[in-house]
């Protein structure tokens, strides 16, 4: 089976390794978002976008996931 994002080989929850970590880290990292600034999920996935020191494994999550979300609206 292939990642959700890529053509490497799933690992866990539908992502290869290095998106599986990325996704992790975003979900461990919004609980001090969400703290910090008030922000939803969505908001906090928009701004994991668009800030320039996020890597491109967690901007490739980030965007799958609001893809996927505004699929199920």
């Amino acid at each position: 089976m292939k990642c959700k994002i890529c053509s490497r080989e799933v690992q866990e929850e539908g992502f290869c390794s290095l998106h599986a970590k990325a996704y992790n880290n975003i979900q461990v990292k919004f609980e001090v978002w969400k703290s910090a600034l008030d922000v939803s999920w969505s908001q906090y996935l928009a701004e994991i976008q668009k800030n320039s020191l996020t890597g491109e494994w967690a901007k490739d999550v980030a965007k799958h996931i609001i893809e996927e979300e505004s699929k199920d609206v």
